[in-house]
């Protein structure tokens, strides 16, 4: 089977049995146990159905059974985690890939493999002298001893390839999280490990070591278990009501100290780092084309809407208080550093993307692995003893600061090192300097705000989970975790931690501020069902429709903010902007004027009254508002199309020759300006000169029924002109004969 078959036939089982069609999601997970050749399972699965078929037959009988909803959903539970199980089985056997063939690999060496991991684990927490701590532990088949580092990776891999854990391993996994002896960066790859597994496979006990690793509070180690419990429940946020456990955890952390702004900074953390410009492609390849295709040619044909850029369609309201700009809570010094960094395709993630190819980055757990000056990668290429030059003050300091995210501070030592001493002694120079520079601002920031070092850390992890899930040479092979289409705060796990109508009002702004409307309207919406009186709601609410292409309802809420406070000019011009994208043009020309009114000397105003006006065809009451617009803004040559069409239509010709002489004078392959002024030739009777303007207008399409058909949308206005309907149909058959068709 392909791996694209396996995954489809699972979240098929996935889906069903979350929409409670579990006699249809049971025949999808006997097809996988099929698949496997493990037809024993069958068995289990019969055992489900009789369970099944009793909850059925006990729900409509006269006894009531009050554990049904139990019942219920420990059948649910237990089929889900049955069809992880199989999907697995399928991966590892049939899916090609580096992460699977490494799985397969240990899946025939297992219980030595695990078994070595546990030694490992448990020299490595209860051995004080952490020099000698892996005395014991050799590599397979060689006598030479392992190193600390090389035992991390082994216990990395384990961590992250185990399926499920035993009570040993949890156990054990629990002492890692207790212990005294472990250094903070051992833990937080242990975490990291953790976290991987957990969005690899699904397992319970995972989330309870994750929640026991953010109690324990440890610094560094517990952000980055937040992070891991955020990620793994946006991934398995359906699963969420199937295990009480889960939610009986959650409602622990409510009594986390700051529970809630954490919950706010990684969410805010983890939206920076999605992809904003997929909110831009979304508008001008999906919704505006949309929109166009809805109205007549006459809007390409003229360029209507460019003539001004209009400062309406974008622009937010500027009397809309910025949530963001007085409160150091939540935009700080430290984080204009970082703020580039986030938004998806940050500075340092392009400088850096080619600087993964070293061999520290080919075991996955480095992409991983906190900055710290021991490490043993470091520690070979800071203080080489032929040289003289030492980076050790250098690392010290980076270990300290939160300027660049862990993977990229490797990344640049590596790179550093790879440069002539020379030239690396000068850049040591300029380099100690600026991180002086960038110590005394972080130290400034712990001054004005005690949470910005937990932030910081929130932010250079997920700077560490970006690259790894965007530039890993494997990264095709991994469920990108930043892909997750899922509204983040809408989450179970975040619902639960976050009530506070301050706190939930923050997030949607910075949804709103990034533009990811989508998210941010659900928020706006979910506030205004508290509070109805509030205008900015109202307002941004409408924002979010019409950014999102729902201007019907972007319409509606206008309206009511207008009914609250009425004749503001920036809310009226947004509901004529609607209603031209409704193409209800007497609306919008009704909207316009009383923007008009408010703003008499508004060009954009005077040129959107004119197009309502051609839609309306009112011809000469639009020539009057072009020429205004032209005799105010004569080097805006865009003006001249409109005035020019608008004079053919009201026969005259020689003032619309005139306007498209000039405009081609410009911009000589302008297709539509060609035809437009050949319409005019004709027109005046002066076919010769016509026909050559519509045969060069032909070698500017693709295709000569694309010019075939802008050129019949115009028959009406020949026909208005007084040519006959026989000879327009000549010279489409003249043209085609001269273009050799």
């Amino acid at each position: 089977m392909q791996k694209s078959q396996i995954n489809k036939l699972y979240e098929t089982a996935c889906k069903r049995f979350h929409g409670r069609k579990v006699l249809d999601g049971i025949k999808v997970i006997r097809h996988l146990i099929s698949a496997t050749g493990e037809e024993y399972l069958n068995d289990q699965v019969d055992k489900y159905l009789e369970t099944y078929r009793n909850l059925l037959q006990h729900s409509f009988s006269d006894t009531k059974d009050p554990e049904r909803d139990k019942v219920y959903n420990y059948l649910i539970r237990s089929l889900l985690e049955l069809a992880d199980e199989l999907r697995e089985k399928l991966l590892t056997r049939f899916a090609a890939g580096n992460i699977y063939s490494i799985k397969a690999q240990f899946e025939k060496t297992r219980s030595p493999e695990r078994l070595e991991a546990l030694n490992i684990l448990e020299a490595l927490t209860y051995d004080s002298k952490l020099v000698s701590i892996l005395k014991q532990s050799k590599v397979a088949g060689s006598e030479r001893m392992m190193s600390r580092e090389e035992g991390l990776i082994k216990v990395f891999n384990i961590i992250w390839l185990s399926d499920k854990y035993s009570e040993q391993e949890i156990n054990l996994l629990n002492n890692v999280c207790d212990s005294k002896k472990l250094p903070w960066h051992d833990k937080c790859l242990v975490v990291s490990a953790l976290t991987l597994s957990l969005l690899r496979y699904f397992d319970v006990n995972k989330f309870m070591v994750l929640f026991r690793f953010v109690e324990k509070q440890e610094e560094t180690v517990w952000q980055r278990a937040m992070v891991g419990l955020f990620m793994t429940f946006l991934k398995y946020n359906e699963r969420f009501y199937l295990y009480p456990s889960l939610q009986e955890q959650t409602e622990k952390l409510k009594n986390f100290p700051n529970i809630q702004q954490n919950i706010e900074a990684i969410l805010i953390q983890f939206t920076r780092s999605r992809e904003t410009e997929k909110v831009t492609r979304k508008w001008e390849k999906d919704i505006m084309p949309e929109i166009l295709k809805m109205r007549p040619k006459i809007e390409e044909k003229l360029d209507l809407e460019n003539i001004f850029k209009d400062p309406i369609s974008d622009a937010e309201n500027p009397d809309w208080e910025t949530v963001f700009q007085d409160s150091p809570d939540l935009l700080n010094k430290l984080q204009e550093f970082t703020e580039m960094q986030m938004e998806g395709m940050d500075v340092f993630m392009s400088a850096f993307s080619q600087l993964k190819r070293f061999p520290f980055f080919n075991q996955i757990s480095n992409w991983l692995i906190p900055f710290y000056a021991e490490n043993h990668f470091l520690q070979t290429i800071i203080k080489e003893p032929e040289k003289e030059l030492d980076l050790t003050p250098l690392v010290e300091k980076l270990e300290k600061t939160y300027f660049m995210c862990n993977s990229d501070k490797y990344s640049f030592c590596f790179n550093l090192n790879l440069i002539p001493d020379s030239q690396k002694n000068m850049m040591m120079n300029m380099l100690n300097a600026e991180m002086e520079n960038i110590g005394e601002i972080e130290k400034d920031e712990d001054i004005i705000n005690s949470f910005a070092r937990t932030k910081s850390i929130y932010t250079q992890y997920f700077q560490d989970l970006y690259r790894f899930f965007k530039l890993h040479p494997w990264r095709r092979e991994f469920d990108d975790i930043f892909g997750f289409s899922l509204p983040l705060h809408e989450t179970r796990f975040v619902k639960l931690l976050v009530r506070d109508e301050k706190t939930i009002r923050n997030i949607g702004e910075f949804y709103f501020d990034k533009k990811f409307y989508d998210d941010a309207l659900k928020v706006f919406l979910d506030l205004f069902d508290e509070d109805k009186s509030n205008i900015e709601l109202f307002e941004k609410i409408a924002f979010c429709y019409q950014k999102t292409g729902n201007f019907e309802k972007a319409l509606n809420y206008y309206k009511k903010a207008d009914l609250i406070e009425t004749n503001r000019n920036w809310i009226i011009l947004k509901m004529a902007l609607c209603c031209k994208y409704l193409n209800r043009w007497q609306e919008a020309l009704m909207y316009y004027r009383d923007g008009e009114k408010n703003d008499p000397e508004n060009l954009n105003i005077q040129a959107n009254i004119g197009q309502c006006l051609i839609y309306l065809e009112r011809y000469e009451e639009a020539l009057e508002y072009y020429f205004k617009v032209e005799v105010l803004a004569p080097e805006n040559i865009k003006i001249r199309r409109p005035l020019a069409w608008c004079s053919f239509l009201l026969e005259k010709y020689d003032t619309a020759k005139d306007y498209f002489e000039r405009l081609l004078s410009n911009e000589p392959d302008n297709k539509y300006d060609l035809v437009n002024l050949a319409h005019v030739y004709w027109a005046m009777n002066n076919p010769r000169n016509a026909i050559e303007l519509y045969k060069n207008s032909m070698r500017k399409w693709e295709k000569f029924n694309q010019f075939e058909t802008s050129f019949n949308e115009d028959r009406k206005y020949l026909e208005k002109a007084g040519i006959k309907p026989f000879d327009i149909d000549l010279m489409l058959d003249y043209l085609k004969m001269e273009a050799g068709l």
